[in-house]
């Protein structure tokens, strides 16, 4: 006992010694390792060593402030990001980190300002034109969207969630052809990607090839089992083509998900009075009515177009005309 307690101390000296010795970009690279394969406290204790031998180093910092954000501590992460911008100003991944956290908190606004003048700096950091893309997209310019997301991927063919994103904004701007072509790249690259046939389902549907969107609104649904929206769309598609018993299926399913889901009600109603059966058909107006009471007119002119007339009120006897003589 008393030998491995000596052996323990005197080790302490010389592995001091070693630690010393090791370099800022060893306990960097240790530290982006160590975060890599989850072991998040190592990580962190890595990287303090690298900037604790170099305190102007803001690769460290970004790449802590990186840790830190998984390790679900965004102000710690930002304070990190900041250091890095405030030392290194020209430095694109610092910049690009920091205007993640503001879109993370849904300040569209202020990410693309920072992005903005990172790219400034560095125009051609494809990461920063794909962050912006993004921002841009949420704050309504579609135009300056595409042309960021199109820039970013010029940078780096590889960024497949710049394929994700152009293609949204290329159905905003009415390029469907465009969005079709990146969801079929994007979907080729990576099959695997619920997102994707989703809202390639749902410009086949715009363009009116039922099967087509049927087809990858149920790929989506089986790669996202229980998402409500993706079941919902698959309903209304196969309804179109004639697949009751299908759409009524899939609505069960995705109102089992979100049993408020009022437009899924609206189309079971809908379904139902098509098929003449008027009891599930109120039901499901009925429901729909409760879960969107905003809209109430509307499902009470549906329920009134299948309900019988109200009885009118007991006709009065004629009395008998008087005749002239």
């Amino acid at each position: 006992m008393n030998r491995m307690k000596k052996t323990g101390l005197a080790a302490i000296p010389f592995l001091f010694f070693v630690s010393c010795n090791r370099s800022p970009e060893h306990y960097l690279k240790k530290g982006n390792r160590l975060a890599m394969e989850g072991n998040t406290a190592a990580a962190i204790d890595s990287l303090n060593r690298a900037v604790l031998l170099r305190p102007r180093y803001p690769e460290a910092l970004t790449s802590r402030g990186l840790v830190y954000e998984k390790l679900g501590d965004p102000g710690k992460a930002r304070y990190n990001y900041e250091k890095a911008v405030e030392m290194a100003p020209a430095y694109a991944p610092a910049h690009n980190n920091l205007a993640a956290i503001f879109m993370d908190a849904g300040d569209y606004k202020e990410a693309e300002r920072r992005l903005s003048a990172a790219l400034e700096i560095s125009p051609d950091y494809a990461y920063g034109r794909l962050n912006r893309g993004v921002c841009r997209y949420k704050l309504g310019d579609f135009g300056g969207a595409f042309s960021d997301l199109s820039r970013a991927l010029e940078l780096d063919p590889g960024l497949r969630l710049a394929l994700y994103q152009r293609a949204l904004a290329a159905v905003k701007l009415g390029y469907r052809a465009q969005a079709l072509a990146d969801l079929d790249a994007l979907i080729a690259a990576q099959q695997d990607l619920p997102a994707a046939w989703f809202e390639r389902g749902r410009i086949k549907y715009e363009f009116g090839d039922l099967a087509g969107a049927a087809a990858d609104f149920n790929r989506a649904s089986a790669l996202k089992p229980g998402a409500a929206a993706y079941l919902y769309r698959l309903a209304d598609a196969l309804a179109r083509l004639g697949y009751s018993d299908g759409a009524l299926g899939n609505l069960d399913l995705a109102l089992k998900a979100d049993p408020k889901l009022a437009r899924a009600w609206l189309l079971r109603g809908d379904i139902f009075a098509g098929l003449k059966q008027r009891v599930p058909a109120l039901e499901s107006y009925a429901r729909a009515l409760e879960s969107d009471p905003g809209n109430a007119e509307l499902y009470r002119n549906r329920a009134a177009a299948i309900s019988p007339p109200a009885p009118g009120r007991p006709a009065k006897s004629a009395r008998p005309v008087k005749k002239r003589r």
